[in-house]
């Protein structure tokens, strides 16, 4: 059988835990709207289940690219947020955000979209040859 997957627009995929995820998704969807309020934008933000075991509900939220753009436009603070990469940090100050609002999740990040590239990207025009290093020394 060939499956064949939905074609979507590259998403940063944020991974979290909750006790009763059915009452808490709705929590988690009012908060995403004050953001996009604040940022004056839509996020195409999609909120879903991926199960539960041992009393956890397990969930994936998916946040479009260009909407973490317009969000470090107005909150400026999430780039001082601990992370080597951009959505690392945004997750971070996701998380302390809905603490503050005393709605304590687990969340990680899952996924982040990439360019893909075959080979490398230098250009051939600027590479030197032995006789410029010759010149050179």
């Amino acid at each position: 059988m060939r499956r064949k997957f939905a074609q979507k627009p590259p998403m940063i995929v944020i991974a979290g835990s909750c006790i009763y995820f059915e009452k808490e998704r709705q929590k988690i969807m009012e908060f995403i709207g004050e953001l996009e309020w604040g940022s004056h934008t839509t996020s195409k933000c999609e909120c879903s289940s991926t199960g539960s075991a041992m009393g956890w509900d397990f969930f994936q939220i998916y946040f479009d690219p260009e909407f973490l753009e317009k969000l470090i436009e107005v909150h400026p603070d999430i780039e001082r947020e601990e992370g080597h990469m951009i959505e690392q940090q945004f997750v971070q100050w996701l998380s302390k955000q809905l603490k503050k609002k005393k709605m304590e999740y687990y969340l990680k990040l899952s996924d982040v979209p990439y360019e893909m590239t075959n080979g490398f990207r230098l250009n051939p025009e600027y590479y030197r040859d032995d006789k410029e290093l010759e010149e050179l020394r």
